[in-house]
């Protein structure tokens, strides 16, 4: 993917082939990830004439810097797409796990042309033993505010269970900490369906561990 500049002070990333008519596709990645997680999809978006962009929320890779990391609320990442969807023309939102969550937020105060969810985080209300039982150990850090990663085990078992065992270990190796705090504030980060606009598609799966 080519480097495209920033979108405020948010890297971002592009493929536009040529004479693309669609509309674009704005895509934001969830805890641990970065633009980089989009690669496969971009192509293959890009391929069916989608101009494609992908932001690093600020704390991630080399987009807006923070003092740390762990203290980064729900509020900054719901800015941050704020700000990237105001540098492109209506496009469509793909967005994955707690990026999800920030997008149904954001959605109580702005219409979004469409937007895909996949596996979003949800707001409070609702409860999964799977997840509560994989972030367990965890939680005396979320409490504190502290960067938050699984260990590699936890990672593999939970989010890269069906990925090839080489490309678990690459994957793996470009997580970085995701805000502590805001798996705490996930407890109770309510969002009001009756204020959410647009069209939307929510997407899950029977082997997301």
């Amino acid at each position: 993917m080519e480097r495209t500049g920033r979108f405020g002070e948010l890297t971002g990333f592009e493929s536009v082939p040529p004479g693309a008519t669609r509309p674009s596709v704005l895509f934001v990645h969830g805890w641990w990830g970065g633009a980089w997680v989009w690669d496969r999809f971009m192509e293959r978006f890009a391929a069916a004439g989608f101009p494609c962009f992908a932001i690093n929320l600020r704390g991630y890779h080399d987009s807006k810097p923070v003092a740390d990391i762990g203290k980064v609320t729900c509020a900054d990442h719901v800015e941050d797409i704020r700000a990237a969807l105001t540098r492109l023309d209506e496009p469509l939102l793909v967005t994955h796990s707690a990026s999800g969550l920030f997008a149904l937020k954001l959605a109580e105060t702005i219409t979004l042309r469409a937007a895909v969810h996949l596996v979003p985080s949800p707001p409070a209300g609702f409860f999964s033993f799977r997840t509560t039982r994989v972030m367990a150990p965890y939680l005396p850090r979320m409490l504190r505010g502290k960067p938050i990663i699984l260990n590699r085990r936890d990672m593999i078992a939970a989010d890269l269970n069906r990925l090839p065992p080489a490309e678990q270990e690459e994957v793996y190796a470009r997580m970085v900490p995701a805000p502590g705090v805001q798996g705490r504030e996930m407890l109770t980060l309510r969002v009001d369906p009756k204020r959410v606009s647009g069209a939307r598609l929510i997407i899950s799966g029977g082997d997301d561990g």
